[in-house]
């Protein structure tokens, strides 16, 4: 079956109608159940709408794809067919024509993207098509003279008329390009040429500005790009539309223009971001042929020509490259270089990211603006609380009459020399602080110098410098080093500071940049079916079928019947699968000789390797010719270029998935390339170890037969041409902004440094260094520090750390989007994926025979069931016997669930007071909150068929309408008794399932007795049941546990773990050695015996468990539980320690001692959202993790053989840098400590690997294994790329920079390892997240309307007071307190900007006048809230004020800001005081997020977040605890190394975690990895392990690796995932949030607030009509429109002046009858009636689902939503849909039922109507006797439903009912005939029986009254009806 027609048969017939679940009706059908790839994307859906307008559906994101990178081109739809015609080649001048042809139309719509003349949006640029130009703008029309430009150039201009024919020109545009082009080569060129400072610190001067040809050209280039501005300012305008007179411009400015081709898009008040009205807007802005500078490229064209103009005018002024401040301005320069910047648009895949990127340009702006305000809060704090703290250093006291000696380590304090005491650091005026941080020793003094480090650029003096520091920690790369510095010189416990600025920055709130990248993204992509990275159509990748998943195996004859026809031999060897293998292992063996060389290879060894790869390279040009041969005659198809002919299309095709073009192309060129080279002149020259990568690349046949890495590859890579527009896109914003940066720095920095922009090349390698974060602050303050002498620090930071900022934050973000684009599930099959999953939860669960059951022996012992003697026992008892039996035990209700929680019988209530067998309540809230937080909290949907039975127990009696409902829910459950017997049956295959287990535990009495000792009734056994909850399901025997004491015993046992991490945070390994070296090795220390007591509690716990459910073989055995045998492994660990240690003093080994660790998992086991949390987050995903890991290794594999071949013996260095190479690297030299000459000491020159940072090699294979497995996680690359730039040759010294072309394999390798790999884990994780909830398979209306919901969750009602105060003062206060946009809103708004500014305005300089001023306005702003606050409350009232928790805020921090402030100002000042002063006045600025929208909403979202994210860091947390545990034993005594410090160490608890919390961001991880290596010689390691402080290889590289796996690729990631699952609903802004908007929610609040009960907050029974009837909007619920109410008809109706010409006849009692009848027939009665059904429905669902007669603010809410704003077929997932469709039944049955009331009590009114009016007729005529005979109404037909509630019971309605009607009678045909148009309604809820009226829920259609009375046929009123029709008719 051929691929094209797979995709036809999956495709909806185009003449059979689908509805959204699917195939027809069926909304459990799953189309792809049958072809679903495990990693794969199925097809887009085709008939969604597009994002960005009709255009950008027809030319955004179309390409060529001419490389056929995405091997997916099975279009199904049709082409024009060509025929293959045997002919003589053509003409050389038809094929140089044709190529020429090509290449100008290539070469045109390049100009069109890059050029754009006609200035029209990125979604409207051309794409790459082949055919004609049809498509291109045209720019005569798109350029249209208009109006006058620049205020004197009209339309009949000769200048203008001269711009627009040169703008018009063909040739203009592609001309141009190739100008902006040599404008970027000619800048590479002028680049190349290095330029760094060598002797001196300053630059050389240089004078005027043409030195080189480059100078010429660019001046040149620059006069063509102005004269060509000038052309487009002369045609379209410099900044005022043409059209716009001169003296309008400056309300053009502001108002949109009055072009009829121009547009405006009005923002409308919504509850969601702009994400469409963006587009619309940027599309209708880009269509109207805007100025020049309303366009963004032209503004930047703009800023290049005026900085070149610039630039030009300093160099011939001599201002340019000057040696100081005020003469070296090259700003001018760099941004000159920007006009290179349009090369962004160069293919249709860059201009379709630059699209995706602006489109997502609002939320950017949002998501920057809310973490730069968060960064501005943390950056104030940190000038509070660190400023002048890095001033502090250790200064080295003079001992021989040199100066003092820098040492540069930060302090707090010194020891005196005179008394031996710790002393304060000393002031720069020689003043002494406090003592703290790091204590000098002795001969050292702490001394506050003038300036700070590196250069005065790392503070917390300013608030500038502050937030560089900031930034620098929310990049998590850099700010390890700052943090120790200021523990240094402040407290320890000022490492909270970084690391809460690390988790809210970068793990939390930069992760929104995450969110709304790939949600924007995706979004595009689902609307316009285009990727966002313009890869073509969206369409699935290759479906891989599940088999492929284990081992590959080649295809054989006996499998393909295509095979066996063919007589070709080549074909059949090479489709014998031993074949396959035998290449697969040759390919294998390739890579594992290369693998085996050595810096110490002989020439003979090298010579076998030769020869070896030599014979392998000859077998696989063997096998690419027997391809060849076996693929004739069809030998096109071997390349792609014909299509299959004979034999099988399904062995075809699969061969062809096996083998096909793409894989063919690149067998090809491999063997082609490793032929090359093998040629001696390639193979014995440098650069064969380079070409040896493509013997390397073969390796890829073995990464394909490793289970599950071809659907992994298939879906990381399916996206290939989106992934290599992504990298090309890279590439070139890389190389613009080292352009930029070249032109900038170029010539200032030293050539000593490795980045030190001298040439275009090392440009580009550090602007990709600061790309890729690791060590960008050494590029930061090695530029900063150059060019702060010149006058240009400040630029060049602001440079540097934006770029950052954009770099890392946002591009590269981008490839998280464009893998995670491949796991997306395509719409269609969305919906499909969750009927399966449905299906899948609720079906029965087939039973497994697990290990215990197998091996259960009661299974092969003969029963002896307890004989119960029963007499006459019917048969059909069996069933409810068994029910019996198990209820008979007190067996709770709520047990029998199903997989979701349902439950299968009877409510909450009543199941927890049966619980136990007892009658006892636990009121208490600490309790029942202990028993959620151990033992979880169950939840389940009542079933619809229980709604009557939890109404009837939760509704009191008494209430008549209440009654009259239970009545109505009675009738409606005796007529729809199917589904009470469905779901009769579900329950009975619940409880049988567990009668079952009750027959075999009867047959088996000693089954159910634990150690056959203890049975049910024993009372240790039940004691110890009610302390313990059971394994495998609730007891079916037995005592549940006890909601008293099984939380009790669980906070106990929480307790005990608590308490053992406590004791081993204080008992640490250098605690018990200093222990033992005072009180001697004795037994028994304190520590033992809290240990010993520590295991002791848990043996108990294992006792009383196994005691309540037994070990084994018994119901619900300890075994049975998952959590058991890990709390019985933590135990048997525990107590091996337990018992060791008592044994040996101190322990056997730190492996026992390490065991200690395992009693932090317990928090795990016992905290129920913990082992949620590890189920779902580590469980769940750990296979596809683990996945993900082992591509990443099999990755590394090729590439870590590869560096051998390259770098193999070449890195080594001797540590003496002044020798040559090894030949001189010997004996000794003199070296000092502190780069003095003074305290100089010999030492041996070592010839050894590099270290930079860590000790690494490329001289093994397991050593070059082990480096890329380092720097992959991006720690130590640049550093290691370093040592490769500088490599001279074998046994040379390296020389900076000497050898940059090495740093290409550096960055292949990070670029594809680096990047890709690891946002594979991240996309891995973010699928695991959204596939764990579920909302990977939601639709885009699913999705909204679950945003929706929380948006509706997440509001309250309004707590103001329904009355104004009368009372003028607070009804002042009153109304300043409910105005949010008053002016008293808007001063107190200034009033905290200007707070948050003068908070900015502290620094380090002490002035004690500048400090007073501060401090007296912040007492007068703390005054002005306080007022503010006291205004508010008086004029709300406590009552009110309090429910507002922003109102609380304002308290505490009013109040404590101004008592602290008044302290400070007044008072003492103490350290606590002034902390909590700084705290509270920072606190203020939060004011900001409440009156700011953006803020207020972004704040939210994040906060929306919190409660997952709290539940991640409570697991993370466990598991620090456990790794620091871990850490702290293995490596608490061993020797400090390069790394180590006082605070950087495992000798204690906090330093440990400190420092784990820093490798988990992947700072210096694999250094400390090293450091903690070390073994003997370089350790001392004595008999004990408590005297040797040596480490471990086995214990650093298991604990490191383990932890930075753990934590930096998986913790990490997940915090990424949970915020991108709980972002998408800000970006979410289609029909339903966009018509939900601020004012139409203060209505429903208002609404809400007059008729709900001001004390519980809920609207009661009695109010629901008014309620209904007083919304307005899109909450409307009401019959009648507003205009049609009865006052506003009066007002309509009014006798005008015209009227009194009229008839006096027409006017009656102030009414114009003639307009009273206009007015009437403006009325759409089709709309009437669907909105009285509307209000029908409403109010019978209000009256079924309200909960004790009241309904809550959100549930009306979102029933309203589900009435007024969704479509619940559609909005709904599959599951609530299910529910839903229940109550809609339910609903619509009472809808149904009130008809039929209202109808019956109509007829009888009218019946009563017509006797009265005979009475009134026999009155009136002659008193005749007569003899009237009543006609009986016939007997109903016998029936076992009783209907005489409906038949009698009066009639609820929501509105008097009145006691007339219209003339209404039932006809033979059983149709309803109406008198009148208009009559008088007989109930608002009884509706009009002929109106037509579909509902969006009904599973009625309403369309006539035979539709209604069709509908009633089955019913027990429909009878009824008949039988009052016949007597009617009589």
């Amino acid at each position: 079956m051929s691929s094209s027609a797979v995709d036809r048969s999956l495709s909806p017939s185009p003449t059979r109608k689908r509805n959204s679940w699917g195939m027809d009706e069926d909304p459990f059908h799953d189309a792809w159940s049958h072809h679903a790839p495990r990693y794969g994307t199925p097809p887009a859906d085709e008939d969604s709408s597009s994002l960005a307008g009709p255009s950008s559906v027809v030319s955004l994101f179309e390409d060529d794809d001419d490389a056929h990178l995405t091997g997916r081109h099975d279009d199904v739809t049709p082409k024009r067919q060509r025929t293959l015609r045997y002919s003589a080649s053509p003409s050389p001048l038809r094929k140089t024509g044709t190529a020429i042809k090509h290449v100008s139309q290539n070469l045109r719509r390049a100009s069109v993207r890059v050029v754009n003349m006609a200035s029209v949006g990125l979604e409207r640029l051309p794409d790459d098509k082949k055919d004609d130009d049809d498509h291109l703008p045209d720019l005569a029309q798109t350029l249209p003279i208009r109006g006058r430009t620049l205020g004197f150039l009209g339309p009949t201009s000769s200048v203008r008329l001269a711009c627009f024919k040169f703008l018009v020109y063909p040739w203009t545009e592609p001309i141009i390009l190739l100008l902006i082009i040599f404008n970027a080569v000619v800048l590479t060129i002028q680049a190349a040429r290095s330029s760094t400072l060598t002797d001196s610190d300053l630059p050389i001067a240089v004078t005027g500005y043409f030195h080189t040809w480059e100078d010429y050209a660019l001046f040149a280039l620059f006069v063509v790009f102005t004269l060509e501005a000038f052309a487009r300012i002369a045609v379209s305008g410099l900044l005022f539309d043409p059209d716009v007179r001169v003296s309008w411009s400056m309300a053009a400015l502001i108002l949109p223009s009055a072009s009829p081709q121009t547009s405006t898009i009005q923002r409308s008040d919504t509850l969601a971001l702009p994400f469409r009205l963006s587009v619309a807007a940027s599309n209708a802005l880009t269509r109207a042929n805007a100025p020049y500078l309303r366009h963004s490229w032209s503004r930047i064209d703009a800023l290049a020509i005026v900085s070149f103009y610039a630039s030009f005018a300093l160099s011939l002024a001599s201002l340019e490259s000057g040696t100081t401040a005020s003469t070296h301005i090259r700003v001018f320069r760099a941004l000159a270089a920007l006009r290179t910047a349009r090369l962004l648009t160069i293919t249709a895949g860059t201009t379709a990211i630059l699209h995706s990127l602006k489109t997502a340009q609002p939320l950017l702006a949002s998501v920057a603006y809310f973490v730069v305000f968060a960064m501005g809060l943390f950056s104030i704090i940190g000038v509070q609380t660190f400023k002048g703290s890095l001033r502090r250093t250790c200064m080295l006291q003079p001992t021989l009459g040199e100066g003092e000696i820098d040492l540069g380590n930060s302090c707090g304090g010194f020891v005196d020399p005179l008394t031996g005491n710790d002393a304060a650091y000393i002031t720069s005026g020689n003043r002494t602080g406090d003592i703290k941080g790091y204590i000098c020793p002795l001969g050292q003094i702490c001394r506050e110098k003038d300036t700070n480090p590196l250069g005065n650029i790392e503070s917390f003096d300013t608030i500038y410098y502050s937030v560089l520091q900031v930034i620098i920690i929310a990049s998590a790369n850099g700010w390890s080093p700052l943090m120790y510095s200021i523990l240094d010189a402040e407290y320890f416990v000022a490492s909270i500071f970084f690391i809460l600025c690390v988790v809210i920055l970068n793990f939390w709130l930069i992760n929104l940049f995450v969110a709304v990248i790939t949600n924007t993204f995706g979004a595009i992509r689902a609307e316009t079916k285009k990727s966002a990275f313009g890869a073509g159509d969206a369409i699935a990748p290759a479906v891989v079928d599940p088999a492929d998943d284990g081992w590959a195996s080649s295809p054989t004859a006996a499998t393909h019947p295509a095979i066996r026809r063919r007589a070709n031999p080549a074909a059949i060897l090479v489709r014998h699968w031993s074949m396959y293998w035998f290449f697969v292992i040759l390919a294998l063996a390739s890579l594992a000789l290369q693998a085996t060389r050595t810096p110490d290879i002989t020439p003979h060894q090298e010579h076998v390797l030769f020869l070896s790869e030599l014979f392998i390279t000859g077998l696989f040009d063997i096998e690419i010719l027997l391809r060849i041969a076996g693929a004739f005659p069809d030998w096109r198809t071997f390349l792609g270029f014909g299509a299959h002919v004979g034999g099988d299309k399904g062995a075809a095709r699969k061969e062809k998935d096996r083998r096909g073009p793409g894989q063919n192309w690149l067998d090809l060129g491999l063997a082609v390339a490793t032929s090359v080279i093998q040629i001696p002149v390639i193979q014995r020259s440098s650069l064969y170890p380079w070409f040896t990568i493509f013997q390397l690349m073969r390796f890829y046949r073995v990464i394909l037969v490793v289970p599950r890495m071809k659907p992994l590859l298939l879906a990381v890579f399916g996206n290939m041409y989106g992934l290599v527009n992504m990298t090309l896109f890279l590439i070139l914003i890389n190389f613009i902004a080292a352009l930029v940066a070249v032109q900038f720095l170029r010539g200032d920095l030293s050539s000593d440094l490795p980045m030190n922009f001298g040439t275009i090349y090392n440009s580009f390698l550090a602007v990709y260094q600061v790309f890729s974060s690791e060590n960008w602050t050494d590029v930061l303050y090695n530029t900063a520090k150059a060019e702060s002498a010149l006058g240009q620090g400040i630029i060049t930071v602001l440079f540097v750390s934006g770029w950052l900022l954009f770099a890392n934050f946002i591009v590269l973000q981008m490839f998280i989007a464009v893998i995670n684009e491949n796991f997306d599930v395509a719409e269609e099959a969305k919906k499909g994926k969750q009927a399966k999953t449905y299906w899948a939860t609720t079906a029965p669960e087939e039973a497994r025979a697990t290990w215990i059951r197998r091996l259960n022996p009661y299974r092969w012992i003969r029963a002896r069931p307890v004989e119960v003697r029963v007499e006459a026992l019917p048969a059909g008892l069996v069933l409810p016997m068994q029910k019996s039996l198990v209820q008979a035990y007190s067996v709770p209700r709520d047990v029998f669930e199903d997989k979701d929680g349902k439950k299968a019988n009877g409510s909450d209530t009543a199941s927890m007071r049966t619980a136990a067998g007892t009658a006892r309540h636990y009121s208490s809230k600490s309790l029942t909150a202990l028993q959620k937080l151990f033992a979880g909290e169950q939840k389940g949907d009542i079933p619809l068929k229980t709604l009557r039975h939890a109404r009837s127990e939760t509704v009191g009696g008494g209430d008549a309408l209440d009654d009259e409902t239970e009545r109505h829910l009675e009738l409606i459950a005796a007529v729809r008794n199917e589904t009470q017997t469905s779901n009769e049956e579900a329950n009975d295959a619940l409880y049988e399932r567990r009668a079952q287990k009750a027959d075999f535990i009867r047959d088996h009495p000693s089954y159910d007795k634990t150690f056959w000792i203890f049975s049910q009734k024993n009372y240790l056994r039940r004691w110890c049941q009610m302390l313990v909850q059971p394994a495998g399901g609730p007891r079916i025997f037995g005592t549940q546990q006890s909601p008293l004491f099984y939380p009790l015993f669980q906070v106990f046992l929480t307790l005990v773990v608590v308490g053992g991490i406590v004791v081993e945070s204080v008992a640490h390994p250098v605690y018990r050695r200093n222990y033992f070296q005072t009180h001697g090795p004795v037994r028994g220390a304190w520590f033992d015996i809290c240990e010993s007591a520590f295991g002791l509690v848990f043996v108990v716990e294992f006792l009383v468990k196994i005691v309540a459910d037994g070990f084994l073989f018994t119901p619900n055995a300890y075994v049975r539980s998952i959590w058991n045998l890990l709390d019985f492994v933590i135990m048997a660990g525990l107590l091996v320690n337990v018992t060791t240690g008592l044994i040996f003093v101190g322990g056997l080994s730190r492996v026992t001692r390490s065991l200690k660790a395992l009693r932090a998992l317990r928090l795990i086991t016992l905290i129920d959202q913990m082992r949620t949390t590890f189920e779902s987050l580590i469980i769940s995903g750990a296979l596809r993790i683990l996945d993900a890991g082992i591509l990443a290794i099999l990755y590394m594999i090729p590439y870590a053989v590869w560096g051998l071949n390259i770098f193999n013996g070449k890195m080594n260095e001797c540590n003496d840098t002044g020798v040559d190479g090894a030949t001189s690297c010997l004996n000794e030299y003199p070296n000092t400590v502190y780069d003095d000459s003074s305290f100089g000491f010999l030492v041996p020159r070592v010839w050894d690997n590099p270290a930079p940072s860590t000790v690494f090699s490329f001289d093994t294979f397991r050593s070059s294994l082990l480096i890329l497995f380092e720097i992959v996680s991006l720690e130590g690359w640049v550093d290691v790329m370093g040592v490769a730039t500088s490599i001279t040759g074998d046994n040379q010294q390296p020389e900076n920079n000497v050898a940059q072309v090495n740093a290409i394999f550096f960055l292949i390798y990070n670029l594809l390892g680096a990047v890709v790999i690891l946002t594979l884990f991240v996309s891995i994780i973010i699928g695991n997240f959204s596939s764990r909830t579920g909302s990977a398979f939601l639709t885009a209306q699913q999705r909204e309307w679950i945003d929706l919901q929380r948006l509706f969750r997440r509001m309250r009602p309004s707590k103001e007071p329904r009355r104004r105060p009368t009372w003028p003062i607070r009804a002042w206060c009153f109304d300043r307190a409910v105005d949010k946009k008053g002016w008293w809103s808007r001063c107190m708004t200034a009033v905290f900007v200007v707070h948050i500014i003068v908070l900015m305005t502290q620094t380090f300089s002490t002035q004690n006048v500048v400090d007073g001023l501060r401090n007296d306005f912040f007492l007068v702003s703390t005054s002005i809230y306080c007022v503010d606050v006291l205004v508010r409350l008086y004029g709300l009232g406590w009552k009110s004020y309090k429910h507002n928790g922003w109102n609380t805020f304002d308290v505490v921090v009013a109040g404590g800001s101004l008592i602290t402030t008044l302290i400070v100002r007044f008072g003492t000042i103490g350290f606590a005081v002034s902390q909590l002063q700084k705290l509270f006045l920072v606190c203020i600025a939060f004011k900001l997020v409440q009156r700011t929208d953006s803020l207020n909403k972004l704040f939210k979202t994040a906060v929306s977040s919190l409660p997952n994210i709290f539940s991640l860091l409570g697991l993370w947390l466990i598991l620090f605890f456990f790794f620091g545990i871990l850490f702290l034993e293995v490596f608490g005594l061993t020797k400090w190394n390069t790394g180590e410090t006082r605070t950087q160490n495992f000798s204690s608890m906090g330093s440990t975690l400190v420092m784990l919390t820093f490798f988990t961001t992947g700072e210096g991880w694999n250094q400390y990895m090293h450091d903690y290596a070390i073994i003997y010689p370089r350790c001392t390691n004595l008999n004990t392990e408590e005297n040797s402080d040596c480490g471990s290889v086995g214990w650093a590289f298991t604990l490191f690796i383990a932890w930075n796996l753990l934590s930096m690729y998986i913790f990490v990631n997940m915090f990424t995932g949970v915020v991108v699952e709980n972002f998408s609903y800000v970006f979410q802004t289609t029909s339903s949030s966009n018509s939900v908007t601020r004012s139409q929610m203060r209505i429903y609040k208002k609404v809400w607030a007059e008729f709900a009960d001001p004390q519980t907050g809920y609207l009661e029974r009695k109010n629901y009509v008014r309620f209904l009837g007083r919304l307005s909007g899109v909450f409307e619920a009401r019959i009648y429109p507003a205009d049609f109410s009865i006052p506003n008809i009066q007002a309509q109706c009014k006798p005008s002046v015209e009227s009194s010409y009229a008839s006096r006849g027409r006017i009656v009692d102030g009414i114009d009858l003639e307009k009273l009848d206009k007015t009437l027939d403006r009325i759409d009665y089709a709309s009437i009636r669907k909105r009285r059904a509307t209000y029908c429905r409403i109010y019978h669902e209000v009256l079924v689902t309200h909960t004790n007669g009241r309904m809550s603010y959100t549930d009306m809410l979102i029933l309203l939503a589900h009435h007024k704003i969704i479509v619940d077929r559609e909005a709904l997932i599959l599951k609530d849909l299910v529910s839903r469709t229940g109550t809609t039944k339910l609903v619509t049955d009472l809808v149904n039922l009130d008809r039929v009331r209202s109808l019956l009590k109509t007829i009888s009114h009218r019946r009563r109507f017509l006797q009265y009016k005979r009475q009134m007729l026999s009155a009136s005529e002659p008193d005749i006797p007569s003899i009237v005979v009543d006609v009986m109404p016939a007997t109903p037909p016998y029936t076992t439903r009783d209907i005489s509630s409906a038949i009698y019971s009066t009639p609820s309605s929501p509105t008097p009912q009145r006691f007339f009607a219209p003339d209404v009678s039932l006809s033979s045909s059983t149709q309803l005939q109406r008198s009148s148009r208009r009559t008088s309604d007989i109930s608002m809820l009884s509706g009009d029986i002929a109106g037509g009226f579909k509902s969006r829920e009904s599973s009625i259609s309403i369309e006539d009254p035979q539709q209604i009375l069709q509908a009633m046929d089955n019913s027990v009123w429909g009878d009824l009806m008949m039988q009052a029709e016949e007597e009617e008719n009589r």
